[in-house]
């Protein structure tokens, strides 16, 4: 091969792969732009409230049944979601609240014969989120409450820890359910594939386990 040939060949390819990835770059740019656009993105927060002291410092909210918790919701979606339902994980086991308080919009009250200048706006769905806006889920039904603080005592005896340590750990998750079914919940991303992970391992760990002791089939029905 002389080298003005291999000149020419080295040039080719270079040619060609330099045009190939600049084609290809606002291909992958655009699809990338458009499943961004499709998907359903939240930011799920678990709100642990606190008071200042007068004597300095602050002091973790509290009522009859133990810490306050609520949740926040951001829709980081180009579109409008609708929360189906609310919850926390505690210590592996899920809660489902069932009178989570959605906050209400308010509007000027058409009867001006009354006295209240503002009335909640019925006509407005208090579970569906616009893009790009937060809501915060309040949690202070009794019932719910009380759930709550059977699961937090529970695994505070479990662990040998403070609800108030509790609440604040890895092992009270907040959680919210759109009506699509897609799951969303408080803990960070790298602890839920860590979660996944440990999981996975578990249930191979399972799966060998019961292979080696399962004994071989015969041929007969199982009962």
């Amino acid at each position: 091969m002389t080298p003005a040939l291999e000149k020419e060949i080295i040039v080719g390819v270079l040619s060609a792969f330099f045009t190939a990835l600049f084609t290809g770059v606002p291909a992958v740019l655009l699809f990338w732009w458009t499943w961004q656009r499709d998907q359903e993105r939240l930011i799920v927060e678990k709100l642990v409230w606190y008071f200042n002291k007068l004597g300095g410092g602050e002091v973790q909210a509290r009522d009859n049944f133990g810490p306050r918790l609520d949740i926040l919701i951001i829709n980081r979606s180009l579109f409008p979601v609708y929360v189906s339902a609310v919850g926390f994980e505690i210590d592996g086991e899920v809660h489902q609240m069932e009178h989570p308080a959605f906050p209400a919009k308010m509007k000027r009250n058409p009867d001006q014969s009354s006295p209240y200048l503002y009335i909640a706006d019925d006509d407005f769905d208090v579970r569906q989120i616009q893009g790009g806006d937060s809501l915060k889920v309040s949690i202070h039904h009794a019932k719910d409450r009380k759930t709550l603080a059977v699961a937090l005592d529970t695994a505070s005896k479990k662990y040998k820890r403070s609800t108030d340590y509790l609440v604040q750990s890895p092992k009270v998750i907040a959680m919210v359910a759109l009506e699509t079914g897609k799951i969303f919940t408080s803990m960070p991303f790298t602890k839920r594939i860590w979660r996944k992970a440990l999981q996975i391992k578990k249930e191979m760990d399972g799966a060998s386990v019961r292979s080696d002791t399962e004994p071989e089939y015969d041929g007969e029905p199982r009962r």
